[in-house]
C-alpha cells in the first residue's frame, strides 16, 4: 500500500483531467491474497443474510453487516485515517469520516441478469446526518471476461454521451467525489452464468459540512435514462412522491427501524 500512497499527487492530476467527471481508476491497489479471500468470503454469504433489491432500475444484493474477517480486515485498511488521508490528498475533500456501519456499503454482489441503471447517489447518512461526498469500489472478479459485461459507466449530468466505461476487473480501485452531477451505474445486465456473479465491495466516506455546488451545475432528480431508453426510468413512482413528502429526520427514522426490523429477521434465518 506504500506504493499506493506515494502516488497520490500523481494520481491527484489524473483524477482532475478525467472525464466526464474527476475520478481514477488503480489497478493492482490491493494484496491479490487477500482480495481472493474476500471474494471467496463474498460468494459463500447466503441469500437469506443479504438485502436483496429487484425492480425495473435495480436488481442486486447487498449487505453490510456479518461480513467475513477478510472482508473486514479490507474495509477497515480502507477506513483508516491514513487511507482516507491518501483520498482526500487525491480528491481534494478534506476531513473525511468512514462509517463504521457501511450503510449502502460492504458488500455489493450483482447475479446474472442483474443491473443497476443510471443514477445519483444518496446525500445525506439516514442515522448520522453527516454528508455522503466520496465513493470508493474495489472489484473482486477473476477470470471475468468481457463476454460477462458487468463494466460500470459513467456519464456526464446532461447525458450527452457515454463519458467512460470500467471494466470490473479483478483489483480495480475506483475512487470519485459523488454528487448530484455524477450519474453512474451498471445499466446493461450482467450475462454471467449461474453460479457466477459480479463482486465489488464498496466504502462510503463523509463530512460534518454539505458540499457546494458549482456555479451553473446540472443535477438530476435520482435515476437517469440514457439515450434510447425508456424515459419511464426517470418518471418518480408512488414511493418515491410519498418520500418527497417526507421530512428527511422522519424518513431517516423510519428507514433505521426498517433496516432494524431486516437484520433481526435475517439473524434468525437458518
Amino acid at each position: 500500500m506504500s506504493g499506493l500512497f506515494a502516488r497520490a499527487s500523481s494520481l491527484r492530476n489524473d483524477y482532475a483531467s478525467a472525464k466526464p467527471w474527476p475520478h481514477i481508476v488503480v489497478n493492482d491497489a490491493f494484496p491479490e491474497k487477500l482480495l481472493d479471500m474476500v471474494a471467496a468470503e463474498c460468494t459463500a454469504l447466503q441469500a437469506a443474510r443479504l438485502i436483496t433489491t429487484n425492480t425495473d432500475r435495480l436488481v442486486k444484493q447487498e449487505v453490510s453487516d456479518g461480513l467475513g474477517p477478510a472482508t473486514q480486515h479490507l474495509l477497515n485498511l480502507v477506513d483508516s485515517a491514513h487511507f482516507r488521508e491518501f483520498i482526500s490528498a487525491v480528491t481534494g475533500v478534506r476531513d473525511l469520516h468512514c462509517d463504521p456501519t457501511h450503510k449502502f456499503a460492504g458488500v455489493h454482489r450483482t447475479p446474472p441478469g442483474g443491473f443497476t441503471k443510471l443514477h445519483r447517489d444518496f446525500e445525506v447518512h439516514p442515522t448520522t446526518g453527516l454528508f455522503h461526498r466520496v465513493n470508493l469500489l474495489i472489484y473482486l472478479n477473476r477470470d471475468w471476461p468481457e463476454a460477462y459485461g458487468g463494466s460500470l459507466e459513467l456519464w456526464p449530468a446532461d447525458m450527452s454521451a457515454l463519458g467512460c466505461r470500467i471494466f470490473p476487473r479483478f483489483n480495480t480501485m475506483i475512487l470519485w467525489e459523488t454528487h448530484g452531477a455524477t450519474l453512474h451505474g451498471l445499466p446493461d445486465p450482467v450475462t454471467c452464468p449461474p453460479g457466477r456473479m459480479r463482486l465489488s465491495v464498496a466504502s462510503y466516506y463523509y463530512t460534518t459540512t454539505r458540499r457546494v455546488a458549482a456555479s451553473g451545475e446540472r443535477r438530476v432528480q435520482y435515476w437517469a435514462a440514457r439515450p434510447g431508453e425508456d424515459q419511464c426510468i426517470e418518471r418518480m413512482s408512488w414511493q418515491d412522491h410519498l418520500r418527497a413528502l417526507i421530512p428527511d429526520p422522519l424518513y431517516n427514522v423510519l428507514r433505521a427501524a426498517r433496516d432494524r426490523i431486516s437484520r433481526a429477521h435475517r439473524s434468525r434465518t437458518p
